[in-house]
């Protein structure tokens, strides 16, 4: 863990099927991107997702270069509102949402 100017992050390492369900904490905003879904598929399944949305705290956010239909759809399952946004630089689409019912 370290600060980041107003920021503190956290970097867990190992994967993130084991360790995320294991983790006591939640975030504030999550950037996910864990390679494309076509290339590393296990990252973005509904599970994971979902353990994504139970480890995020009220009103918090993500952030994702995947546009992918599926991906957004296990975000959206998991509790999140999603959009699919303008990308940056040479990326088309993004995806980014915030947790439902946060104030």
């Amino acid at each position: 863990a370290f600060a980041f100017g107003p920021a503190e992050v956290t970097v867990i390492a190992g994967d993130a099927r084991e360790t995320l369900p294991a983790w006591p904490g939640a975030a504030d905003a999550w950037f996910l991107d864990g390679f494309s879904p076509a290339k590393n598929p296990e990252l973005w399944s509904d599970r994971l997702m979902a353990e994504v949305a139970r480890h995020t705290a009220p009103g918090g956010s993500f952030a994702s270069y995947t546009a992918a239909g599926h991906v957004r759809r296990a975000l959206a399952s998991a509790g999140f509102e999603v959009e699919r946004a303008s990308g940056h630089g040479t990326k088309r689409h993004m995806s980014r949402g915030i947790l439902k019912g946060a104030p």
